[in-house]
């Protein structure tokens, strides 16, 4: 082959490599001027080669630096020093879209007609670039994490070398890290642990069991003076290739050991004192349940009310008292003194419980305070020692004596069959006034009661009252007159009010009547009447009819004489 063919294989062979490689090939002439740009030098700067042929390689240089290269062009023509020829330098790159990225330079130059030539092998490093930002910012990341973490971070190689020694393991450790540096962990280890610990970095190493990685453990570490620290350590372990790594982070828990410790001590006398509280609690526990007993036997000897204000404190034991608006309820059984003649006392006794328990339970359902019970009398008032208001107070009052009046003619069943044949009826009077109302007697024993006139008047009306009878004032009416449907009675005269006093009976809640006019029910031994007219029909009303005529011409008094004479057989 001819010089001239080599020359040309030669040439065609280069010029493949130019236009294959991934990296600009850029040459210029001794003006700066471009002479040869390839197809890569395209892809990195965005200038095609007809638009970067001859034209100064100003173009792709920032402008920072268009001066150092045009002083640099100037010195090397001149036979100055070459500072970057033939190495490669890091710089930056302008592309035609105006945007700049890092590239990597390698600069060659030579002579030819006694003219200086130069050509630049130019590589993107943009993602290189990127990749040495995040590792050196990872690094910074980490170096800070070790540098400030109150936990010692130590690293060591698989032979058990250490390569990392933060500040925290020297404050813990007392070592500074060119005394510990590729020096053995055993620095740190206590001799009785020294040869587990030998045994198990060998048995990893090996690629057997961890025992103690990714768990954290108690253990004992070696300070540089010799004394021992307890230490609680997290253990970790990677590869590199075949090159095994152990990461440490050890916290002191020299603190935390001494306070538990004195949590230990502390906990067992907690413990005798919680024995001596339980004994203390017993004994109180009992001594409560016995004051409880004592308290539930003296409520029954004092109203509801009372007894609440006294055990929770919010009135005094003391003799002391004040006027105020109450109403108040006096009843007796009719006739009860000639009762007891007539019954034995072991059955009057029963009956007369029973009546007073229920009555008791009506009264405090409507919030009454139970004065006291006079043998078969109730003395009841409202507005003391809580109050709803003066009209609440008297509605609550009249319902409670209505409420008590229709649980009395259930009773009358009960009595007899006990043994009280003739029907007990209950009179009722009701009052509202003002009254003196407090704690009476001697500073041994007190009496929490009500007295005046108001109290009085109350008394008269029960005595004027008429059998199962709801007696009440002019006073008790003007409140309650829109809630109880009343009846206008006689003026009575009572000793000690210059004036008669207008009464009114008391018959039932004005919705109750209302709602009889649509149901009516009545019931004694032996009779049974239920009937609501909103649900019988024409038909119904009809069969009713017939079955009450025929229960009607039943009840008439000689009907029984005719019927037991009809069903007599003749001899």
């Amino acid at each position: 082959m001819s010089k001239q063919d080599h020359s040309g294989v030669n040439a065609s062979h280069l010029e493949a490599m130019a236009s294959t490689t991934t990296d600009a090939l850029i040459a210029i002439d001794h003006e700066g001027s471009v002479i040869s740009w390839n197809r890569a030098a395209g892809e990195i700067f965005g200038y095609t080669a007809q638009e970067m042929m001859g034209q100064s390689l100003a173009a792709i240089i920032p402008e920072q630096y268009r001066k150092a290269h045009d002083n640099g062009l100037a010195r090397v023509n001149s036979g100055g020093r070459q500072h970057v020829i033939g190495k490669a330098v890091r710089l930056a790159g302008r592309r035609k879209d105006g945007s700049e990225f890092p590239l990597e330079l390698t600069l060659s130059t030579w002579k030819a007609r006694g003219k200086n030539f130069y050509g630049g092998i130019i590589r993107d490093v943009t993602e290189r670039a990127r990749m040495e930002d995040a590792l050196r910012l990872s690094e910074l990341r980490t170096r800070s994490i070790m540098e400030t973490a109150n936990d010692a971070i130590i690293v060591a190689d698989q032979g058990g070398r250490i390569l990392t020694w933060n500040e925290a393991a020297r404050n813990i450790f007392g070592f500074e890290a060119s005394e510990v540096l590729d020096h053995s962990l055993t620095l740190i280890i206590p001799d009785e642990f020294k040869a587990a610990h030998e045994r198990g970095m060998e048995r990893v190493t090996r690629g057997g069991k961890p025992h103690v990685m990714r768990k954290t453990v108690e253990l004992a570490g070696l300070h540089k003076d010799g004394h021992r620290i307890p230490i609680e350590l997290s253990l970790s372990t990677w590869l590199v290739g075949e090159d095994r790594y152990y990461a440490g982070i050890v916290r002191d828990i020299t603190q935390r050991k001494k306070d538990e410790h004195k949590l230990q001590a502390q906990k067992k006398k907690l413990e005798q004192r919680a024995g001596t509280l339980k004994r203390l609690h017993d004994e109180v526990k009992v001594k409560n349940e016995q004051l409880q007993a004592l308290s539930n036997k003296l409520a029954k000897y004092l109203s509801r009310q009372v007894y609440k204000n006294i055990f929770e404190g919010k009135s005094d034991v003391k003799i002391e008292s004040y006027r105020k608006k109450l109403t108040i309820f006096f009843s007796d059984i009719q006739g009860f003194t000639e009762l007891t003649d007539r019954v034995e006392s072991e059955v009057l006794t029963s009956a007369l419980n029973r009546y007073l328990n229920e009555m008791s339970k009506i009264a405090l359902d409507h919030g009454g305070t139970i004065d006291k019970y006079i043998g078969d009398a109730i003395m009841i008032f409202f507005g003391d020692p809580e109050t709803l208001g003066e009209k609440e107070d008297a509605i609550a009052c009249v319902k409670m004596a209505i409420a008590m009046r229709k649980k009395l003619l259930e009773m009358r069943r009960e009595w007899d069959v006990l043994g009280v044949a003739r029907p007990l009826s209950v009179r009722m009077g009701v009052n509202t006034g003002f009254c003196t109302v407090g704690n009476f007697g001697s500073e041994e024993r007190l009496d929490y009661t009500i007295v005046g006139g108001a109290v009085n008047l109350a008394s008269r009306l029960e005595s004027a009252a008429g059998a199962d009878e709801i007696l009440i004032s002019q006073d008790t009416f003007s409140l309650i007159k829109d809630v109880i449907a009343c009846q206008p009675k006689e003026e009575i005269t009572v000793k000690g009010i210059a004036y008669p006093i207008m009464t009114y009976s008391a018959l039932d809640l004005v919705e109750t009547l209302q709602k009889e006019h649509e149901h009516l029910k009545a019931q004694l031994k032996g009779f049974n009447l239920d009937i609501d007219f909103n649900k019988l029909n024409y038909t119904d009303k009809l069969y009713a009819r017939e079955m009450l005529q025929r229960a009607i011409s039943r009840l008439e008094p000689d009907s029984e004489e005719k019927i037991r004479g009809q069903s007599q057989v003749p001899e």
